[in-house]
């Protein structure tokens, strides 16, 4: 089975409000076997205009990935998100 990925792209408007997203987002992410597999911080843009930060979650399935994000935890995480942050979300499936 190939692997799933979700690509977060994000300008955070309200730190404290997005810590308390990122807190109850990175709990859950960690119960669905995700791991961040890039260093947001090491990013050079080279061409375009992208979110402020971009993280890559690597999981063992897109079954899983799509689990994830359709779970009602992460529907409630997403809610604390609102007005925290712009963001772009991609689920995407890997190759074998």
């Amino acid at each position: 089975m190939a692997k799933g990925y979700l690509i977060a792209q994000v300008t955070v408007a309200n730190r404290e409000a997005y810590a308390r997203y990122s807190e109850a987002a990175g709990e859950l992410l960690k119960t669905y076997g995700a791991k961040v597999i890039v260093r947001p911080e090491s990013a050079i843009v080279k061409e375009g205009n992208p979110k402020a930060r971009t993280v890559i979650f690597e999981f063992d399935t897109f079954e899983r990935a799509k689990a994830f994000w359709d779970s009602p935890e992460y529907d409630m995480a997403k809610k604390l998100r609102a007005g925290a942050a712009d963001g772009d979300f991609i689920l995407i499936e890997g190759v074998e």
